[in-house]
């Protein structure tokens, strides 16, 4: 049927949906001897320095792929820790690309040098911005949130030598030291919060790192010896996030963690169902 006089009929041009790719990989952490520690991935095709990361491939899930190419990309086995913001942009092909990232905690595993990645660098959590080749990796670096430090209350002498309240039993000559020791091993570390037990051992701990910061040292009857693992479980899943320091005792620590050392810090990435640890620290 012609269209009326007077009228055109209009042409709609057709067109391919352009392609999409989907992609993920992971912002790897470690405890170094200055702080935090982020694993970066030199790739020679680019020259750029950027987060292991690769295309999806069939039928697999966004987490099985961050696993897969973070672990061809640097040779090491990793657990997933908290998703962070993706990331979208054109690929060399003009395609839509859309990168999903995680946290992930290394578990096993070394790097050798292939065609894709010739190079990888452990890099100090303050100078991975300025490493970053492209602003989007940054911007999913300032998504990464703080590790929280658990710390076991220094040395203070034997219980059964000590006649007063056990809750004011102070800490000895080596725990001052290990107190004060805490100060430097810590220094590469952001911190916002100090909480403690109330009991004197643990509040003595803290206290010189409490000074240092200009921090007030907040105490907290959650963290009591003999509280129980669960309460000191939910607190720190309460902290999540925050740049906090924690200090209680080991019986509420085991349960948790395995044996802690006396003085030793952790350092954590609580998920939603984990307590992920990243390292310890020693004084």
């Amino acid at each position: 049927m012609e269209a009326p006089q007077g009228r055109r009929r209009r042409r709609v041009a057709l067109t391919a949906p352009r392609e999409s790719v989907r992609a993920a990989g992971g912002v790897l952490r470690r405890v170094g001897p200055k702080g935090m520690e982020v694993l970066l991935v030199h790739r020679p095709r680019y020259e750029d320095w950027t987060w292991p990361k690769g295309k999806a491939q069939p039928g697999e899930t966004d987490e099985e792929t961050a696993l897969r190419e973070v672990e061809e990309e640097t040779g090491l086995r990793a657990s997933l820790g908290l998703e962070l913001p993706s990331t979208r942009y054109r690929d060399s092909q003009g395609r839509d690309k859309v990168v999903r990232y995680w946290t992930m905690r290394p578990e096993s595993g070394s790097f050798e040098p292939h065609g894709e990645v010739d190079a990888i660098e452990w890099t100090p959590m303050k100078d991975v911005g300025s490493k970053l080749s492209y602003e989007r990796d940054a911007e999913v670096l300032r998504a990464v949130p703080p590790p929280l430090l658990v710390v076991r209350h220094a040395t203070a002498g034997d219980r059964e030598n000590w006649d007063g309240d056990d809750a004011r039993r102070p800490l000895d000559k080596r725990g001052r030291k290990q107190a004060e020791a805490l100060v430097d091993r810590l220094a590469g570390f952001d911190v916002d919060r100090i909480l403690s037990s109330p009991m004197d051992r643990c509040v003595q701990t803290v206290a010189p790192l409490a000074r240092a910061r200009g921090l007030e040292l907040e105490t907290s009857d959650e963290l009591a010896e003999g509280a129980g693992a669960e309460r000191v479980r939910a607190l720190l899943h309460d902290l999540a996030g925050e740049a906090a320091v924690v200090c209680g005792h080991g019986p509420d620590h085991t349960p948790l963690f395995g044996k802690v050392k006396k003085g030793e810090t952790l350092v954590l990435e609580p998920t939603d169902d984990q307590l992920g640890e990243l390292g310890r620290i020693r004084v």
